[in-house]
């Protein structure tokens, strides 16, 4: 009995549990830029796996735009694990949870991850990714309009 204890009391002091959930917990603070306006929502759609993008994301939030300042606006999102994501975003000025659009050409914001700028359809899966290999990473992404 003595032995057991001894060995699960070994156990614990070389491995807790906590700390391994604790270092796999990462932040990522992202600063949008190049806001047109203060109006509406900011929706950032998160993804880890290239079969999630872009209907079914990992992850999505919703930012209240009233926060910009100078065009700009800082998003801290927590609790994300080591890894490879890929970032997708839409300026909602008239906040109706939709990118709208005029003749197929969208009349609101949007953006990706590594700045992306596609041409006339959505950029590749893989041209989005980036690397959380730490626990704080900050990333610049700057909003684009077409019209």
């Amino acid at each position: 009995m003595v032995k057991l204890f001894s060995i699960l009391l070994l156990g614990f002091l070389i491995a807790p549990p906590n700390e391994v959930e604790k270092d796999d917990n990462c932040t990522l603070s992202v600063e949008f830029s190049n806001f047109r306006s203060q109006e509406g929502k900011l929706f950032i759609f998160i993804y880890n796996y290239e079969n999630q993008y872009p209907k079914n994301p990992y992850k999505y939030y919703s930012v209240d735009k009233s926060l910009v300042r100078n065009s700009r606006l800082l998003v801290n999102i927590n609790d994300l694990s080591k890894g490879k994501y890929a970032i997708s975003i839409i300026d909602d000025e008239n906040s109706n949870e939709d990118l709208d659009r005029f003749l197929g050409i969208p009349t609101e914001g949007y953006g990706f991850s590594n700045n992306v700028r596609p041409m006339l359809s959505m950029p590749d899966y893989e041209e989005l990714i980036f690397d959380l290999n730490q626990k704080w990473l900050k990333l610049d992404l700057e909003l684009q309009y077409a019209l």
